[in-house]
C-alpha cells in the first residue's frame, strides 16, 4: 500500500510542477514503458496540461494522475494493436488521415493570415453609420445582368416603365447583413421606384427597386457593437478572398475540360 501511494505522490508532483511552476524531472525520462514503447515524462506532462485546460474542474490528485497515465497506456496498446492488424496501411485510413491533415493545415494557415490582417483592419464610424442606415431599409428588387452597356440602358428604361425583361430575377425582402453580392448592396442606397446600372464582374447589372419597407431596427447605440463586429468580419472575408485570388493568379492551373465534362455527365 505504501509503495502504491508513493507512486501516486510521485505522479502528482511530476505532473504538478511543470504545469504550475515549469519545473519537474528531465523531459527525457520515461514514466512508463508499454511493450518497449516508452511514455516519456514530457508526454505525460503535456497530456495532463491539455486535460487541465480542457476541463477547468480537473484536479491533479494521485488518483486522477494515475487514471490519466492508464489512459495513455490504453492508447499505446490500441495503437500497437492497430499496427499489428495493418490498419495504418488500409486505404480508407490513409485517406482519412490525409483529409484531416489537409483540413488542419488549411485551418492553421487561415488563422495565421487572420492574425496578420487583424493588425491592419479596422472599421470607421462612417462605415458603421452607413451600415445602420442600410439596416433600416428592406428593399424588394428586380435585377438583370448583361455584358453590353447599351443594352443595359435599354433594360433600365423598360424596367422603369414596368415592362418585364427576359432573364430578370426578383429578390426580396433583402436584409443587408445577409447580402453578399456587391450589386445587391446598392439596393439599400436607392429609393423605391429607382433604377440604376452598375458594373459587376466585367459586365453590367441593372437594378430596379420595386419597393422598400422599414425594418424597425433598435437605436444605433443598441446595435453598435454588433454592426462593428459584422463589418470587421466582412472585411476579413473580403481580404481573404482577394488574397486567394492573388495566389490563384500566380499559380499554374491546368483543367482538363473533357474529363470535367465526363464527370459532370456521370461517365
Amino acid at each position: 500500500m505504501g509503495r502504491k501511494y508513493r507512486l501516486f505522490v510521485s505522479l502528482f508532483f511530476i505532473s504538478l510542477f511543470p504545469i504550475s511552476c515549469g519545473r519537474g524531472g528531465s523531459p527525457g525520462e520515461n514514466i512508463a514503458v508499454v511493450n518497449d514503447t516508452p511514455i516519456s515524462l514530457s508526454e505525460f506532462q503535456k497530456e495532463v496540461s491539455i486535460l487541465s485546460k480542457r476541463n477547468p474542474a480537473f484536479k491533479a490528485t494521485p488518483q486522477t494522475l494515475e487514471e490519466q497515465l492508464n489512459t495513455i497506456i490504453d492508447k499505446k496498446l490500441l495503437l500497437q494493436e492497430a499496427m499489428k492488424k495493418g490498419v495504418a496501411e488500409d486505404e480508407r485510413f490513409v485517406q482519412t488521415i490525409k483529409s484531416f491533415w489537409e483540413q488542419t493545415l488549411i485551418k492553421e494557415l487561415l488563422e495565421l493570415k487572420a492574425r496578420e490582417w487583424a493588425d491592419r483592419l479596422f472599421v470607421t464610424e462612417e462605415e458603421i453609420n452607413r451600415q445602420y442606415q442600410r439596416m433600416q431599409r428592406i428593399p424588394f428588387v428586380r435585377l438583370v445582368r448583361t455584358g453590353d452597356k447599351k443594352q443595359a440602358g435599354e433594360i433600365k428604361g423598360k424596367m422603369l416603365k414596368g415592362v418585364r425583361v427576359k432573364g430578370e430575377e426578383g429578390f426580396g425582402p433583402l436584409f443587408v447583413e445577409d447580402v453578399r453580392s456587391d450589386a445587391l448592396l446598392h439596393a439599400f442606397d436607392m429609393a423605391a421606384g429607382e433604377a440604376e446600372i452598375y458594373e459587376d464582374n466585367g459586365g453590367y447589372v441593372v437594378l430596379h427597386v420595386i419597393k422598400t419597407k422599414m425594418s424597425g431596427i433598435p437605436p444605433l447605440k443598441e446595435v453598435y457593437n454588433r454592426i462593428k463586429t459584422s463589418l470587421l468580419e466582412q472585411k476579413k472575408q473580403n481580404v481573404m478572398e482577394e488574397w486567394l485570388k492573388e495566389i490563384k493568379r500566380g499559380a499554374r492551373i491546368q483543367i482538363d475540360s473533357r474529363i470535367l465534362k465526363e464527370a459532370a455527365n456521370g461517365q
